[in-house]
């Protein structure tokens, strides 16, 4: 018998279940009458919060996106620059593997416009360039053009990882350097050292385990 959740509650536990068995097994594998096992509730139970595959899908996308950027954002602090950002985000994300590699071949599945978290995918783009927009327009002496260069690299970045899944530590640290060299070539406001911040908290990493 299903515990007693408020309803609130009950939505957040079907969505962090949902994300788990993502993690696990893949959005391939994953059912509305699996799902309702692990919840410990049944299929038309669930279906009372999420009436289909696409709607928990996209709850589940957007829980991830908030959490993780909240996680990112509270590891640095307010003050963080944009590269030290990216790197922050990269570091989160190699302690996450798994969790990466299904939800990057979820992404890829969703490159066709007849996938359910197709247009998420779509809508996720331009929103993650607007959540990046205020550190770039605060760092940036000329913040249109950098914005510009990030949206290409970014988009260019992603496409390599799922174009590559296989890619090894060694490339991906390679790709990444790239970015934060192309990055460095912009002048930042107020005179400051592109690399100063990132020295600091360079200092201050341990491997990710």
């Amino acid at each position: 018998m299903a515990r007693r959740l408020t309803p609130e509650a009950r939505r957040a536990e079907i969505i962090e279940v949902a994300r788990t068995a993502i993690t696990e097994d893949g959005y391939r594998s994953l059912s509305l009458r699996g799902l309702a096992r692990r919840c410990g509730m049944s299929a038309p139970g669930v279906m009372h919060y999420f009436p289909d595959m696409p709607a928990l899908l996209e709850a589940v996308l957007d829980h991830r996106d908030e959490t993780d950027l909240a996680a990112i954002i509270d590891a640095r602090g307010p003050d963080v620059t944009l590269v030290e950002l990216f790197d922050a985000a990269r570091a989160y994300y190699v302690a996450r593997s798994a969790e990466v590699r299904n939800f990057d071949t979820l992404e890829a599945e969703a490159l066709d416009p007849n996938h359910p978290a197709h247009d998420y995918f779509v809508r996720r783009t331009e929103r993650t360039f607007e959540q990046l927009r205020p550190y770039i327009d605060r760092e940036f002496e000329n913040p249109g053009e950098v914005g510009t260069v990030v949206r290409l690299l970014l988009d260019g970045s992603r496409v390599a990882r799922l174009r590559s899944p296989a890619l090894s530590a060694v490339e991906q640290e390679a790709g990444w350097r790239a970015i934060q060299d192309v990055l460095d070539r912009y002048p930042r406001r107020g005179g400051s050292e592109p690399n100063a911040g990132r020295d600091r908290h360079r200092s201050r990493r341990t491997p990710a385990g």
